[in-house]
């Protein structure tokens, strides 16, 4: 007999699994010169392991994915975030950079993997009109991993030690792991359905809709990467840096779940307004630099933007391609690779201008060129009654 779950608990736990590995994607970070002190290895070399995480995102999701395809979503989630816990706990505990490396190649994999696999598994659980609001639900694990991940890794390590922060989540993974497979029921399969192949990939609309993706989350991390030297230049104390922040937060959570009771049809439009917002934020980053009042409408008008619309990016991804692990996988990956490349270039951009102001302007390229593949792109499924998800008539 089937097991039956509460919606609620369901999104509950699959967005903790998304908060587990998004705030790992972070730890490094925020423990830098911590692990630099006790493994006695330069912070710029260590820096290392931050980008091969990423590279295992956006790389090596896809492949984790490709490789457990023919398990339901629901399964492969539970193997994915254990194995997720034995690669984080391996971390903590050696003393080898020439491991870590490695390592954390894995983890940014298998994190990667994870995205898909619980959106796909929420999706699966929900009805056509619910997948949108329901993939908002599971990405609010997204939300507070990026907000929260760094603080918390941060404290962990000033206080216990840099290996804490990787034990506690490798703890973490275990605990999600047992709980989707105790908490989240196995959506059934549909009849005469077959493994997702690569053939679902080909569809030049949704690459469209990938590189928007790309795009709309690459030119908000150019900002969110650099938020805090940003209000510093601004004037902002400590203290209001911090409620700045909070707005940012609070911004974002407020337009995640709005974003996830769009329909369909009208995605577009929002979308198109999300990253206008942006725009004006970027702009106001650019050309008012030190008035404080306007910095912090800015910042929480990019916390409205960016991230927020991961929803909206989500729900125009399913009106063209299927809603299985390999879709939304390679959905993740065109993502992180945005932010990879937005970030690189903007930290290029700052070193060759001399001024912050160079990040800015990589932020704003990559969001006009969102808003034109956006407008240009019709809302809903484009490919008209006439021709399948494959594009083909």
């Amino acid at each position: 007999m089937r097991r039956t779950s509460s919606p609620t608990l369901v999104v509950i736990v699959l967005a903790s699994s998304l908060f587990v590995v998004t705030s790992s994607e972070f730890q490094v970070a925020a423990m830098l010169t911590a692990m630099s002190a006790d493994l006695g290895a330069p912070v710029a070399d260590l820096g290392l392991l931050v980008t091969v995480y990423s590279l295992g995102m956006g790389c090596g999701g896809p492949v984790v994915a490709w490789a457990l395809r023919r398990l339901r979503p629901r399964r492969a989630l539970v193997l994915v975030m254990a194995c997720y816990a034995v690669a984080e706990a391996l971390a903590g505990a050696t003393s080898e950079t020439n491991l870590l490396i490695p390592l954390r190649l894995v983890a940014g994999a298998l994190s990667g993997a994870t995205f898909g696999m619980a959106l796909s598994t929420g999706m699966r659980l929900s009805d056509e009109r619910g997948r949108a609001r329901m993939s908002a639900g599971v990405l609010t694990g997204l939300m507070a991993g990026t907000l929260l991940g760094l603080p918390l890794s941060h404290v962990l390590a000033t206080t216990v030690g840099w290996r804490a922060s990787f034990v506690v989540l490798a703890a973490a993974a275990a605990a999600m792991a047992l709980a989707v497979r105790l908490a989240v029921p196995e959506a059934p399969g549909r009849s005469g359905e077959r493994p997702a192949s690569l053939g679902a990939l080909r569809n030049g609309h949704l690459w469209l809709r990938y590189l928007t993706s790309f795009l709309t989350i690459g030119g908000a991390f150019t900002a969110f990467t650099f938020i805090d030297p940003l209000l510093q230049r601004a004037g902002l104390t400590a203290p209001q840096a911090t409620l700045t922040m909070f707005g940012f937060g609070a911004s974002a959570f407020t337009v995640n779940h709005l974003a996830g009771r769009v329909p369909a049809g009208a995605a577009r439009g929002w979308l198109v307004s999300g990253v206008i917002a942006q725009l004006a934020a970027l702009l106001v980053f650019l050309l008012a630099p030190g008035l404080s009042p306007l910095i912090v409408t800015a910042t929480v008008f990019l916390g409205g933007a960016g991230i927020a619309l991961n929803p909206l990016l989500v729900n125009r991804v399913i009106t063209v391609g299927e809603p299985n692990v390999l879709v939304n996988t390679v959905h993740t990956s065109a993502i992180t690779l945005g932010v990879a490349a937005a970030t690189t270039l903007g930290s290029r951009a700052i070193t060759v201008t001399g001024d912050l102001g160079g990040t800015v302007l990589v932020g704003l390229a990559f969001s006009v060129a969102a808003v034109l593949i956006t407008a240009t792109t019709r809302g809903g499924d484009p490919l008209g009654p006439s021709r399948d998800r494959a594009g083909r008539p």
